[in-house]
């Protein structure tokens, strides 16, 4: 893409093996060494060339109560992600999620949703979530700027120790988002990616290809009018790596390219204060120090 700088088109040598294609030898152990890890973590997510990666994603929202666990609402959605190479050990990305809420059973999209549990009827707005100030993966953790300046105790420095395993030519890794504490409870999400380790760690592949579920645990969400009932949400959510935008579905993109000319666009460049700034901003939270 043309939007700004992407990551180097080649990663340290080490972080290469050939693939069986080549009659060289399939890698059967993960890396130890830090900078060859960031680098296979980057590749999970995303891409060691110059383009736009895209997650093509589906999301099912469950009501869970002690009397039982209710599918409520889909989303269809994407994510986008812009990567840039800062040095040995640091990269950034700068991605953008865009979801639109629709019907479980007819897959249509939908801008107003009848809580099943309650008769609750609200108007479901469009997640659209943009990262300006970019996502830092490094050698030594990963986070957003503004959150380790505001909560520096939840970031710290700390040597980079990924959850993963290779099993049949098979990398899995699990990864869990660092929220920062000042989010309702409960609170958690964790995900799993998994990809063939043929792929990615063979250098001439700049884009891996990928598959990702996972789950998010959060408090029931306004839109759904539970009030102060026990029970929370799960938001379960899988997706594929794309490595065409075009991939995704033609009404979805439709609706994406209607809803913001941003949808093509990286956010590195967006004006004003970036997503999570806002959220500070907005919880009156000072920076510490």
């Amino acid at each position: 893409m043309a939007l700004g700088a992407a990551i180097a088109p080649s990663m340290s040598a080490s972080a290469a093996t050939p693939s069986a294609g080549t009659g060289g030898r399939v890698r059967t152990t993960l890396p130890s060494d830090p900078q060859e890890i960031l680098e296979s973590i980057v590749r999970i997510y995303g891409t060691s060339g110059p383009d736009r990666v895209t997650w093509k994603t589906r999301i099912t929202v469950f009501a869970v109560q002690a009397s039982g666990v209710v599918p409520l609402v889909g989303l269809r959605g994407s994510e986008s992600g812009w990567w840039k190479r800062i040095d040995a050990s640091t990269f950034v990305r700068y991605s953008s999620t865009l979801s639109f809420f629709e019907d479980l059973e007819t897959g249509r999209f939908i801008d107003e949703f009848r809580n099943p549990l309650n008769g609750h009827v609200s108007k479901v707005g469009v997640s659209f979530i943009r990262h300006k100030e970019g996502e830092y993966h490094t050698t030594m953790g990963d986070y957003y700027g503004s959150m380790r300046k505001a909560f520096p105790a939840s970031y710290p420095e700390e040597p980079i120790k990924p959850n993963w395993d290779l099993d049949a030519g098979i990398v899995r890794y699990r990864g869990r988002s660092n929220f920062p504490p000042i989010l309702r409870q409960p609170t958690l999400e964790t995900a799993t990616q998994s990809l063939r380790a043929a792929e990615l760690f063979d250098s001439r592949i700049m884009t891996p290809v990928s598959t990702v579920s996972g789950f998010n645990i959060r408090p029931w969400e306004s839109w759904l009018g539970m009030g102060d009932a026990p029970g929370h949400v799960i938001w379960h959510y899988d997706g594929v790596k794309l490595t065409d935008v075009e991939g995704l579905d033609p009404d979805y993109l439709a609706r994406a390219r209607a809803h913001t000319p941003l949808f093509d666009k990286s956010p590195q460049f967006d004006e004003g204060p970036s997503f999570f700034e806002r959220v500070i901003q907005n919880r009156g939270v000072k920076p510490a120090g």
